[in-house]
């Protein structure tokens, strides 16, 4: 038997259906697709690849799937830290700031990250809440994160209010102002699933709405068109439809337009949610993707073992990176555990078998990929990672593999990254690209953004008065 690629004596971690694990195992690859998996005694004799990996030492599980980041938040890292209100900063930069150039440095350095901690799924929305007046700023965006051989799910959709804006395109040096309508976001974000969908092999083009909840200046029918147009375009085009959700958002869009849910339907943090809003996520099939680390879960809690209990789905995302996270979403997996079983007083739940359940194949069947990537399985596409266990804090590596990892494995112990069976990167060396160059672009791009910022707009958004106050007080 030939295969392309074979990796062999590591412990093998399938997150398959039947929850098998092979200790010590392979994993056999034939182009873009796992051809065999099992364990290492029934490998055939006459088993050979263009290149085989002997992995002793390693354990071996399917690419982690990050279901929510940002982009532009790893060029905002820190900035505007001491607001309470973080977002009309965000607004302010990203709407009228930014160029091309920015959102394809900041992409290739998010999804370089993402990478070297073992994410080879990633879902970016374009801003805080989508810029979705400029395709090209979608397309810059693929661009960048593309080069580092990630599988990248991104798209636009509605952002926030109040109408008509006014974004500002950078070129040839000066400031141009445009306005945006809401008629044009429908139209924008139409024309982005229909041409970007599928463009490229690991480019898929998903409807990204900023929030379900209405502003205070909307009109309910207002609020109520924008959800249903977003549901139709994801709808048409059979597309994940991935937006925000809060208090009372959930239980308005069910009673206005609750075509909006189903099970390729992802909320992102889902906190201070009624009796109500937790059943018609458990009835609807919508899926909540909740950062336990992030500043949404920090002001209004996710009820996630109610949303468990009544059947619903939960799975765990970064919601990276600003202004005070990082893609590394081993360090979230240990959170989750941490702060529910403290709210529920019982040091049994959240397993580590379903955490990992939660990075992987749960959140690909919530973004509709679960056929193409989310377990080791014969006939999905060859997303793979390579954990190094020889190291202390991982030693011996003999015995429950999925609680060495969830409990102690961080993203620096990632060796090695396969995505549709290409390597990506090896003993942490990125392959498709040259990371030092996206470092530079990054540094370049913030440079160029701070010297756009007016003075006093710089002074206030790098502004932290409280850095060793124990009750620092926030800025207004």
């Amino acid at each position: 038997m030939m295969y392309d690629l074979l990796i062999k004596g590591a412990a093998v971690i399938t997150v398959d259906p039947a929850h098998r694990t092979f200790m010590p195992g392979y994993v056999a690859v034939k182009g873009d697709t796992i051809a065999a998996v099992g364990p290492l005694e029934e490998l055939p004799e006459d088993a050979t690849a263009a290149r085989v990996i002997d992995a002793e030492g390693m354990a071996i599980m399917p690419g982690l799937i990050d279901g929510h980041g940002h982009g532009g938040h790893c060029l905002t890292r820190t900035l505007g830290d001491q607001y309470e209100d973080w977002d009309f900063m965000a607004e302010d930069i990203y709407f009228r700031y930014t160029d091309d150039f920015f959102w394809y440095a900041e992409a290739a350095l998010a999804a370089a990250e993402r990478v070297k901690f073992g994410i080879t799924t990633g879902v970016s929305m374009i801003a805080s809440t989508p810029r979705p007046d400029r395709i090209e700023i979608l397309e810059a965006h693929f661009d960048g994160a593309l080069k580092t051989g990630i599988r990248e799910l991104s798209g636009i959709g509605f952002c926030d209010g109040p109408w008509p804006k006014h974004p500002r395109v950078f070129e040839n040096g000066v400031f141009k102002e445009k306005t945006l309508t809401p008629e044009q976001v429908v139209e924008n974000t139409e024309w982005a699933v229909k041409n970007l969908n599928g463009k490229r092999k690991k480019q898929f083009c998903i409807v990204a709405p900023g929030n379900l909840t209405p502003r205070e200046d909307d009109t309910p029918e207002f609020a109520a068109w924008k959800n249903r147009e977003m549901a139709r375009i994801a709808r048409e085009y059979g597309v994940a439809l991935h937006t925000h959700a809060r208090t009372k958002g959930i239980q308005f869009t069910y009673d206005t337009t609750p075509e909006f849910f189903g099970p390729t339907t992802s909320l992102t943090h889902s906190t201070g949610l009624t009796e109500e809003e937790i059943r018609i996520i458990a009835d609807t099939g919508a899926v909540v993707f909740h950062g336990p680390t992030t500043r949404a879960n920090i002001s209004k809690r996710c009820p996630v073992y109610e949303i468990l209990r009544a059947g619903g789905e939960v799975v765990i995302v970064t919601d990276g990176t600003a202004p005070d996270r990082s893609y590394d979403i081993w360090r979230d997996m240990k959170v989750f555990q941490v702060i529910h079983r403290l709210h529920e007083n019982n040091s049994l739940l959240a397993p580590p078998g379903r955490v990992l359940e939660m990075c992987t194949i749960r959140a690909a069947r919530a973004l509709g990929i679960d056929k193409l990537t989310g377990s080791l399985e014969v006939g999905k596409r060859a997303d793979i990672i390579l954990v190094d266990t020889r190291q202390p804090h991982l030693t011996p590596f003999t015995f429950q593999p999925e609680l060495k990892l969830v409990y102690f494995a961080q993203g620096q112990d990632v060796d090695t990254v396969i995505v549709d069976g290409e390597i990506v990167m090896e003993h942490r060396k990125l392959l498709c690209c040259d990371e030092q160059q996206i470092l530079r672009d990054a540094e370049k791009a913030q440079k160029e953004l701070f010297e756009r910022l007016e003075p006093e707009k710089l002074e206030r958004y790098l502004r932290f008065d409280g850095l060793y106050d124990l009750e620092a007080k926030p800025v207004y």
